[in-house]
């Protein structure tokens, strides 16, 4: 699980540094798939703020990763 949180922080900082300056979208099939619940809920935080700057496609396949399902803080102060 580790090691796919690391490998969707490499593929983001890739990202960054390939388009300085652009905002290309980003496709995520199921990226969490290796992940346990706790390590989840922060990856979807990441994913939130990273879709800040980017137009995320989310793509899963498991109805406990759904991105609705995992609130942040600002969400809950909203």
């Amino acid at each position: 699980g580790t090691r796919d949180l690391i490998a969707l922080c490499e593929r983001l900082s890739l990202v960054d540094a390939m388009f300085e300056g652009e905002r290309p979208f980003l496709i995520l099939d199921d990226p969490f798939t290796n992940l346990d619940d706790d390590t989840v809920t922060r990856a979807c935080e990441l994913v939130k703020q990273v879709a800040e700057r980017y137009q995320v496609l989310y793509l899963t396949c498991n109805s406990s990763r759904l991105m609705n399902d995992f609130n942040t803080k600002e969400d809950e102060n909203a």
